[in-house]
């Protein structure tokens, strides 16, 4: 897809809304009715970890050197269903952000752009850090009513993590061993460690212990799914 050259007939943003966004450390932009990005600020730019000097201007979503680029139809969608409705939309985006191309969750705010005359013209967005997500995004175990994106303790390895979370969906050891690619005698091995740090002898203490230190609403990494998701509200 070019590069289009409309960005140049796109109305001024006020410089106030541009020197409020620079100076903010969440990320905020504006796109036109084609989804072609008009502006974004440092902070968003930091967030894909776009190259120094970037011009995303004129740019669509696909065009992005960055993980979501593989949503861009996913966007383009959340735009249109804003300018339709004319009032604020969010969405849940689980990628891969920033330097370090960590997976986390933000949420995304978008609400239609009017000209002087009322007119739709394209749509403002706002992200922001989702440190807490609803389980039902990510999992059919839906009796916590949140999932945490960062481990809780250091008493654990991630890859302990990974084992112990898998027993929490009632995984078998063998299915375990299947689902980490690794073998059952290195599973067992890897749960014997477990036991040995927590003084627990079977599964069912192991889930027990992590209820009870309310570990059990943490979702490793390696477990969530990317994904675009527009909430209902």
């Amino acid at each position: 897809m070019k590069r289009s050259k409309r960005a140049s007939a796109f109305p001024e943003i006020p410089a106030m809304f541009i020197n409020t966004w620079e100076n903010l450390d969440e990320p905020y932009g504006v796109k036109d009715l084609q989804s072609q990005f008009v502006y974004a600020n440092q902070a968003y730019s930091r967030l894909l970890d776009l190259p120094v000097g970037f011009d995303i201007t004129g740019r669509y979503d696909s065009e992005l050197p960055a993980p979501t680029s593989d949503f861009a139809a996913e966007f383009q969608a959340h735009d249109r269903l804003v300018e339709t409705l004319q009032k604020r939309k969010s969405s849940l985006e689980i990628h891969e952000f920033g330097h370090e191309k960590r997976l986390s969750a933000y949420f995304f705010d978008k609400i239609p752009f009017y000209d002087d005359d009322n007119n739709v013209i394209g749509t403002i967005f706002h992200g922001r850090l989702a440190e807490h997500l609803s389980l039902r995004f990510y999992s059919t175990e839906c009796k916590p009513e949140s999932i945490i994106l960062t481990a809780p303790d250091g008493i654990f390895t991630d890859k302990e993590w990974n084992l112990i979370f898998l027993l929490r969906q009632r995984h078998s050891l063998r299915e375990c061993s299947a689902i980490l690619s690794i073998n059952l005698s290195a599973i067992s091995a890897r749960l014997g460690r477990i036991y040995d740090k927590i003084g627990v002898r079977n599964v069912n203490a192991l889930v027990e212990y992590v209820r009870v230190n309310n570990w059990h609403t943490y979702v490793p990494r390696s477990f969530i799914t990317k994904r675009h998701i527009i909430l209902l509200r």
